[in-house]
């Protein structure tokens, strides 16, 4: 089947090229937070034992995923996009308007899960863990919990098939995903007039910035990674915070949480506060 092992050609190029997004990605910002520090943040042995520790978490997540899915993730794309699997393939939609409706798509259940995981309290335990960083910079972004992570790609998969989200479509908007959450999660000094520009289409690093408040009315908002208008539609939306924002729970600020091993028990430990 040439036009299969071409497609796998293709998708091994973006998977590729979201490594190449991901690490130079990392990278770059970690740079950026060392030229332009937001506000408040500086780089020394605490902040280097902080992002050691959530690096730490996130080598043990890809452990725990790689053993649960394997490579199984994109078999399944590519054999859902080969077998025409999804709403939209029952349509008579040209290739462009397909794609465009994939991706938005997709991008609408990432903000339906994003929301389930802090209103559903099993998710909201697993999901606390990326959420209690009192000091947030580029590595918060891989501080997430191995177990949050598994129901995450389920979900996902769950979606690609509901919708009938081409494996390329879904490749390119993982490879936006990881841009975008570099770059707000990066403790740089962002100039304002990105709020200005792009946030009545994007969610900015500042928006992202209040969902990470302990604030919980904004914590419980801008859901979104790539699109603000999920937010705008569901009224979820708040404002971008200030120039120097707190982050983090009130009730997981003690060290003992923020080690890879009080991370990992932080969804059991967690369970007895009603609130985070």
């Amino acid at each position: 089947m040439p036009g299969f092992a071409q497609n796998l050609d293709s998708l091994l190029w973006l998977q590729h090229a979201a490594g190449v997004v991901l690490f130079g990605g990392f990278a770059l910002m970690l740079v950026a937070e060392m030229l332009a520090p937001a506000t408040g943040a500086r780089w020394d042995l605490r902040r280097l034992a902080h992002g050691g520790q959530n690096m730490l978490l996130w080598a043990i997540g890809i452990v725990v995923v790689s053993l649960v899915f394997g490579g199984t993730i994109w078999l399944l794309l590519q054999w859902m996009q080969f077998r025409r699997i999804g709403v939209l393939y029952f349509l008579p939609l040209p290739f462009w308007l397909h794609a465009i409706l994939a991706f938005a798509l997709l991008d609408a259940s990432d903000y339906i899960f994003h929301r389930l995981s802090h209103n559903v309290r099993w998710l909201w335990l697993l999901h606390a863990v990326h959420h209690s960083d009192p000091q947030m910079d580029v590595t918060t972004n891989l501080r997430q919990h191995p177990l949050h992570i598994i129901p995450t790609e389920l979900w996902r998969l769950l979606a690609c098939a509901a919708i009938g989200v081409p494996a390329w479509v879904f490749l390119i908007h993982e490879i936006l995903n990881l841009g975008f959450a570099n770059l707000h999660h990066a403790a740089v000094r962002w100039p304002r007039w990105i709020d200005t520009a792009f946030s009545w289409l994007l969610i900015t690093p500042r928006m992202h910035w209040s969902h990470h408040s302990p604030d919980m009315a904004r914590t419980n908002s801008n859901y979104g990674m790539l699109l603000s208008l999920w937010d705008r539609a569901f009224g979820s939306l708040t404002p971008p915070v200030d120039d120097a924002p707190r982050f983090g729970l009130r009730a997981l600020e003690s060290p003992r949480w923020h080690s890879a091993w009080g991370m990992l028990l932080t969804p059991w430990r967690a369970r007895k506060y009603p609130e985070l």
